[in-house]
């Protein structure tokens, strides 16, 4: 199992020296940063052989714009291009649409307008595709989102984008506070690619695992290892002041080996 941390550009550095295996990155402060912010971020992750394997937040979107009546999802094409052009430069291997206001409805639910947003998924699918990378969909728990809320749901979804290289993943929070069962980690393994873990009992405060915190880690631990899962998790919680203690307190709880 390969662990990493969630930041942004400046924590990059204090990743690798905390211990993780690799980084997760914001996308759209990847995207937004000018060329030559870019060209030194990409030299300095070949020089310290440190990866950055998954970036998250796939879009900058806050407002309810997916599912809304006229969205065209040609008008977020280019963005998409140069998000993953950068993605696949500095060694991403996974790109992560959360998004869970963006990608909400206002009213009921209209199969007309899902058609149009599946039709956005596989063109997200065929821009990934053609850099190489995987494109994570990411179930959110109703806190965050009202659509897509399990990861069933998004594997029915996934079925009906009809690509090759659209996955899911588990989020220890949004399982959670969604009620949904540990079983879906085994009866969905083949679709989920990627996991995200943090203390699960807070909102909208997102805090590092503790051994002391009072949650038992231990169901949804003993569900991923029956599921045969030993790819990439995140610690995707909120950026912490001292990235060592936070390392060593996440891998003092779940008691992993974090070298594959």
């Amino acid at each position: 199992m390969k662990t990493g941390g969630f930041g942004y550009l400046s924590d990059y550095n204090k990743m690798q020296a905390a211990g993780f295996d690799y980084a997760e990155l914001d996308l759209p402060e990847l995207e937004k940063i000018s060329e030559n912010q870019y060209e030194h971020f990409r030299r300095s992750i070949l020089q310290k052989e440190f990866p950055v394997l998954t970036g998250a937040r796939l879009f900058p979107i806050t407002d309810p714009i997916f599912m809304a009546e006229g969205f065209d999802p040609e008008s977020l094409r280019e963005y998409t291009v140069h998000t993953c052009e950068r993605a696949a430069g500095v060694g991403i291997q996974k790109i992560i649409m959360g998004n869970g206001k963006a990608r909400s409805f206002t009213g009921e639910l209209d199969p007309k307008r899902e058609a149009i947003f599946i039709s956005f998924l596989q063109m997200i699918s065929d821009i990934a595709s053609d850099h190489s990378l995987e494109f994570i969909l990411e179930p959110l728990g109703p806190e965050y989102s009202n659509y897509i809320n399990t990861i069933p749901e998004a594997v029915e979804l996934i079925k009906r984008v009809q690509r090759n290289n659209i996955f899911t993943m588990a989020d220890l929070r949004h399982m959670v506070r969604g009620n949904e069962s540990f079983d879906d980690l085994i009866s969905c393994r083949e679709y989920i690619h990627h996991i995200h873990v943090d203390f699960p009992l807070t909102y909208p405060e997102r805090r590092y695992p503790s051994v002391d915190d009072g949650y038992d880690y231990q169901p949804f631990l003993k569900a991923l290892s029956e599921s045969g899962y030993h790819d990439t998790m995140t610690v995707e919680a909120d950026v912490p002041s001292d990235w060592k203690s936070a390392y060593h307190q996440f891998q003092q709880t779940f008691r992993l080996n974090v070298h594959p």
